[in-house]
């Protein structure tokens, strides 16, 4: 079913809105619990699964704005998020617009395997190269656990995002 110029309007900006929450959870500290020294990295799954039943701009626009969003308070990686999430969401779209179906387990699969991509790729750039002590065990005790947690909130994300999207698309609900 093809979405009016106002649905369209709403359903973006529904999308944006869920994007900045995202970035708020994520980057102000208080706002969303760790569990130890693990933080949820929400917008790699967020943007994922958002842009999974999107066209491939829509949904590298939408991995776009929050990589921008997570890079105006980050200090030492400037442009990472953004090129990060912009091909992430470009990927799983264009897997899923030509290759697979959008359902529930297609949007986890690609949300943990993006968010350990995110995760080891952050850790190769940004954490081995500066030949610091202690980069190795780092990745034990603080980047696979923000993994972990990242992929446990992927699952719990996509159980709200799928009738949301559902709803703001116009889709009929499945019967059992």
């Amino acid at each position: 079913m093809k979405l009016t110029k106002k649905e369209l309007t709403t359903k973006y900006t529904v999308f944006c809105l869920l994007i900045v929450l995202g970035a708020l959870l994520q980057n102000v500290r208080g706002l969303w619990f760790q569990i130890g020294e693990a933080r949820c990295f929400f917008l790699v799954p967020l943007t994922v699964l958002l842009g999974i039943d999107e066209d491939e701009r829509t949904a590298a626009a939408m991995g776009l704005l929050a990589g921008l969003l997570w890079d105006t308070v980050s200090a030492q990686h400037m442009g990472y998020n953004a090129i990060f999430l912009m091909i992430a969401c470009f990927v799983s779209s264009a897997f899923v617009t030509y290759l697979l179906r959008g359902t529930y387990w297609v949007g986890v699969v690609f949300s943990v395997l993006f968010s350990f991509l995110y995760v080891l790729v952050y850790w190769l750039l940004f954490v081995v190269t500066k030949g610091s002590t202690g980069a190795v065990s780092s990745f034990g005790w603080f980047y696979i656990p923000c993994f972990i947690y990242t992929a446990v909130m992927a699952f719990v994300l996509n159980l709200f995002l799928v009738p949301l999207k559902r709803k703001l698309n116009k889709e009929p609900k499945e019967e059992k």
